[in-house]
Order: C-alpha cells, then sequence, then structure tokens
C-alpha cells in the first residue's frame, strides 16, 4: 500500500489542491498584488551585486529576472524564457530623475495632453515642465510558461527595445489562419515565444536587449494547452477592464561596458535613440 501511494502522491496531492482551489484568497484584489516584471539584468543591477540585499544567487548581467519570483533565467540563445502575448498597450511613464531619488510617478495613455508637454534636453531624454523624465514604454503582458506552470508577466521595452517591440507586434500581428469567412488575424495568445538577451551597444555604451523567436502555436487538442489559452484569454479580458495594476519600478539597468559574456552572441544594435 506504502508502493501505492508513493508512486501516486503527486496525482493525490493535486487533486487535493485542486479541491480547494483559490481557498484563502476571498477579500484580495488587483490592488493587493504586484504583477511580476521580466527584466534583463545589467551590469549594475543589485542581483548581480554580492554586496547588495537584492543580489540574487547565480544571477549575471544578461540574464532575466523574475521580480515577484525573486528567480533568474539564463538569456543564452539556446535557453531563455517561452511566454505566450496577451496583451499590449502603449504608455508614457512619468519617473523622478536618479539624481532626485527616483521613482515611479505615473502612467499616461499616449493622447493624454501631458505628453505634449514634455521637450527633450541634452541627453535625449523627454522632460516634463516640473523636471520629471517621461518614457515611451511599451508594455507586453505575457503568460510565462515553466513546464506545467504557467503565470501572468509584464515586459516594458523602451527606447533601444521600442523597435524589438514593434517588429513583435508585426510579427504576431502577420499570423493568420483561414476560417469559414475567409482569412483572419489570429488571436495574439495563440503563439509560444522565446525570449532571449544579446549585448548591444552605441556611442552611450553597452547593455543587453532583447531577442524574439517564435517557437510554436499552441495545440487547443492538447489539455495543457487548452487550458494555457484559456488562461490567457482571460489575462487578456482583464488587463483590458483595466483590472490589472501595473505597479512600475525603476529600471536599474543603464548602459556601461558589458562583462566578459560566453553565453550570448554579439548583435547588430537596432535603435530609436540613446538608451537613457
Amino acid at each position: 500500500m506504502a508502493e501505492v501511494v508513493k508512486k501516486q502522491e503527486g496525482a493525490l496531492v493535486n487533486a487535493s489542491f485542486e479541491e480547494m482551489s483559490g481557498l484563502g484568497f476571498a477579500e484580495t484584489s488587483t490592488q493587493d498584488m504586484s504583477i511580476p516584471f521580466l527584466r534583463i539584468l545589467g551590469a549594475q543591477s543589485p542581483q548581480v551585486d554580492e554586496n547588495e540585499g537584492a543580489y540574487v544567487e547565480g544571477a549575471r548581467a544578461g540574464m532575466i529576472y523574475n521580480t515577484v519570483a525573486n528567480a533568474v533565467y539564463s538569456g543564452a540563445s539556446d535557453k531563455g524564457v517561452t511566454v505566450v502575448p496577451c496583451y499590449y498597450n502603449r504608455r508614457f511613464v512619468e519617473w523622478k530623475p536618479r539624481d532626485q531619488g527616483g521613482g515611479y510617478v505615473g502612467s499616461y495613455l499616449p493622447d493624454d495632453p501631458i505628453v505634449a508637454t514634455a521637450t527633450r534636453n541634452d541627453n535625449n531624454d523627454e522632460v516634463l515642465p516640473n523636471g520629471n523624465l517621461l518614457t515611451n514604454t511599451a508594455q507586453h503582458f505575457v503568460m510565462l510558461l515553466e513546464g506545467e506552470q504557467f503565470s501572468r508577466c509584464l515586459i516594458t521595452m523602451s527606447s533601444t527595445q521600442l523597435k524589438k517591440s514593434r517588429r513583435w507586434l508585426s510579427q504576431m500581428n502577420a499570423m493568420t489562419a483561414m476560417g469559414k469567412n475567409g482569412p483572419y488575424t489570429l488571436p495574439m495568445m495563440s503563439q509560444m515565444y522565446n525570449l532571449t538577451t544579446v549585448p548591444e551597444q552605441n556611442d552611450k555604451g553597452k547593455w543587453y536587449g532583447w531577442a524574439v523567436n517564435r517557437v510554436r502555436q499552441l495545440d487547443l487538442s492538447d489539455e495543457l494547452h487548452k487550458v494555457i489559452f484559456e488562461n490567457c484569454v482571460a489575462f487578456a479580458k482583464s488587463v483590458e477592464a483595466g483590472e490589472v495594476d501595473v505597479k512600475e519600478v525603476v529600471p536599474d539597468q543603464a548602459p556601461t561596458d558589458l562583462p566578459p559574456l560566453k553565453e550570448a552572441p554579439k548583435a547588430k544594435t537596432e535603435t530609436d535613440d540613446d538608451p537613457f
């Protein structure tokens, strides 16, 4: 009997968890939780510095960092993370300058009147009349896949990474299929993508950027893929309805000298403007 229990232990435990799904979260709202960000670690990120309280064991520049799970993933071209994109929007994010302590101030729609008040300074930053910085930011809400587990995450792209965002969006929007009424655009969450990192540089310095590659289409005849798709649809609708509270954190990666890197190949830099 002990042997039977041992073999079936995982299934029994999972069944018990399923019966109690959601228990304990009755009074929880989006205001009580933070959506995890997937960020690229830079040479100056505290997660890579053993002398910092935020240090994560094994973390190195060029790795991908989950801000809520406090986990790091290799950014190497043969590794990275697998995601299903769920929803996209663009916001202009207001920050206090670093020399004034930094910090998130607010987020605005592209057509908000405040955006037109920003002017570009000598460092190529968009600056508001109050002295705060305004950053054009692409927000990709994704489902992070890890084996049979999946979780909601957010990837933000700004400055040098905006071209990467536009290319990714164009690739997703070009995915079509033939339906009963002719060709149609596949939903964003129908595809899986692998995200890795590559070193980049310009005359301002060196940093790491995103590399995005399509993996495959979800197979809705597969039970796991079907569940993933349904959760992605629910996530997209939740974001669209304004139910997902994005609590921005100051991006800590700035152009700097890259440490020796063996995992990722050199890539040609694509820039819209200076990285910061």
